[in-house]
């Protein structure tokens, strides 16, 4: 990087049409910054695409849906709903944490005690760069105690029909009046079924059950960032020569 420096590369980027964002000029390195041109990047965006399901018999009416590369298919459910609930899909579009999220939300009208069940089936479908799910995290907010969650995921159908009980599931998570879980998956998984229970003893009552599932990615290969970063750093600095030379472009670098 001694040809040029981090300014000039991105009012070179500008002019070439790969917009660098301010934040990566402070915190990236210039080897950072130049992979980021080699291969395109663009800023990360602040937010994901958002699908309302609606309510556990809407989600069971419409069967499947999909939110970019993941399928949610309604497996089953039992307990009292009263279609007070509201599902909702969430993807997390920054390309440093892919993760969808499913989100069971306006819950407060469930009163104690009670227990709800809902299952479902999700699915990598192959249309982005994720290749198998990484991990599983668990949240709730309550208002009360005591409120009992369970997230039971399996890696077939059969074991999910099989294995009914809270906690029985191949990974099993549980939270407690609000506490966090989370497991880590064995790399090749690309479809998970999973049953969340939630249960509301003694004044229990609770907001919202989120469950994010997060993926891994294709590794980039090294030889090809070292291609891509030699293709950059000629074109860079040619550019940086041209601009530099041309008088209608004196002060741009």
């Amino acid at each position: 990087m001694s040809a040029f420096h981090l300014p000039s590369c991105a009012r070179i980027a500008a002019r070439i049409g790969v917009p660098i964002p301010r934040s990566w000029l402070s915190s990236l390195g210039s080897a950072a910054l130049v992979a980021a041109l080699a291969f395109g990047a663009t800023a990360p965006a602040v937010a994901g695409p958002f699908l309302d399901i609606g309510t556990v018999a809407e989600f069971a009416a419409g069967g499947e849906f999909t939110l970019g590369d993941k399928d949610f298919r309604y497996l089953d459910d039992s307990g009292n709903w009263t279609g007070i609930e509201d599902i909702q899909l969430t993807a997390n579009a920054d390309p440093a944490i892919l993760s969808h999220q499913l989100l069971i939300d306006d819950l407060a009208g469930y009163s104690s005690p009670i227990t709800l069940v809902l299952g479902y089936q999700v699915h990598i479908n192959g249309t982005g760069v994720a290749q198998w799910f990484r991990d599983v995290f668990l949240d709730s907010i309550v208002s009360s105690a005591t409120v009992e969650v369970w997230k039971d995921v399996f890696d077939s159908e059969a074991e999910y029909s099989a294995n009914t009980a809270p906690g029985s599931g191949t990974w099993a998570l549980y939270s407690l009046d609000g506490s966090t879980d989370f497991e880590v998956f064995p790399i090749g998984l690309t479809d998970l079924w999973v049953r969340d229970t939630i249960k509301l003893t003694g004044a229990g009552q609770v907001s919202s059950v989120a469950n994010t599932f997060r993926q891994s990615v294709p590794e980039i290969d090294p030889q090809a960032i070292g291609g891509g970063l030699a293709l950059v750093l000629g074109a860079l600095a040619l550019l940086e020569r041209r601009f530099r030379q041309a008088p209608a472009f004196a002060g741009a670098c």
